[in-house]
């Protein structure tokens, strides 16, 4: 037998109970017999106590509805979990692939000023014989056109700093002059 035909048939018989201890009670009331009386009001209470125990029963069992609640939400909980796993995981992913980036990226970067740097460098030092050899064929071009003449010093002088050996000779003149007047 089905539990809820179970039910029925308990409520069904609470209440055939209920009917004829009420029935017994006025019976009881009408002929002043106190015994069917206090009997009619047992069986009313019984059948009263029975009914509420089928519905206590029935509420407390019959809770399809709740526990389809409680599937749906424990189904979107789960649901909410995945997606933030998925989600956990491809940023872990996007960071990965950043770090990945940003490691290439710096050393193509680190390549590539190496390479203007070498760059730099031969343009620095082919602009720098080219001023060189420039200078030297101005310099032949002066000397030949007898604007320059290497051999006496009239294009000017340069100015060096004076060795310990000049600066001791320097002195010695100072110290004699002044041994002398005394």
């Amino acid at each position: 037998m089905d539990q809820t035909a179970g039910s029925r048939a308990a409520a069904a018989g609470a209440a055939l109970v209920t009917s004829a201890g009420l029935s017994t009670v006025v019976f009881g009331i009408i002929t002043e017999n106190l015994e069917r009386t206090v009997g009619g009001a047992i069986f009313t209470m019984t059948a009263l106590t029975l009914i509420a125990l089928v519905l206590i029963r029935r509420w407390i069992t019959r809770a399809d509805t709740e526990r389809s609640r409680l599937g749906d939400a424990v189904r979107d909980a789960d649901t909410e979990r995945m997606r933030y796993l998925a989600a956990q995981a491809a940023l872990e992913v996007e960071r990965g692939r950043l770090r990945r980036d940003i490691a290439g990226e710096h050393k193509r970067l680190t390549a590539t000023l190496e390479a203007e740097r070498t760059a730099m460098r031969a343009h620095f030092e082919e602009q720098r014989a080219h001023v060189i050899c420039e200078t030297i064929e101005a310099t032949v071009g002066l000397v030949r056109d007898g604007l320059l003449n290497p051999t006496t010093h009239q294009y000017g002088q340069i100015i060096g700093f004076p060795s310990p050996a000049h600066h001791r000779a320097a002195e010695e003149p100072a110290r004699g002059r002044g041994a002398t007047r005394g």
